[in-house]
């Protein structure tokens, strides 16, 4: 009874609304760079839907390949933004943690 007591507390305060931060590591055709390349950054920044946003993004022109650093409270919206480039891009999301969470989570 005990353990389900605490688990109840946890759940109570512990903050489920805070983000997560996710990278997308993508190989993109030509045709995708090609896309990319007549929209504005305010037109690529506007493909994140409310809820997560663009951390950074880094490309490697020479493989077509690059990831994108995406902040979101729901990954189903990270998945969303990726499916919206899948005719052109091959992606993989991983979420990810900072050095304070990581050492956090190896010392326990």
């Amino acid at each position: 009874m005990k353990k389900y007591f605490v688990l109840g507390a946890a759940l109570l305060f512990c903050n489920f609304s805070q983000a997560a931060v996710y990278m997308i590591d993508f190989k993109c055709d030509q045709e995708a760079y090609r896309i990319f390349a007549t929209m504005t950054l305010e037109e690529l920044d506007s493909q994140f839907l409310e809820g997560s946003s663009k951390l950074a993004r880094y490309h490697d022109l020479t493989t077509g390949s690059g990831i994108v650093i995406v902040e979101a409270d729901d990954p189903t919206l990270v998945i969303e933004f990726a499916n919206g480039w899948s005719e052109v891009c091959e992606s993989k999301i991983v979420p990810v943690v900072d050095d304070k969470i990581a050492m956090e989570i190896l010392t326990r």
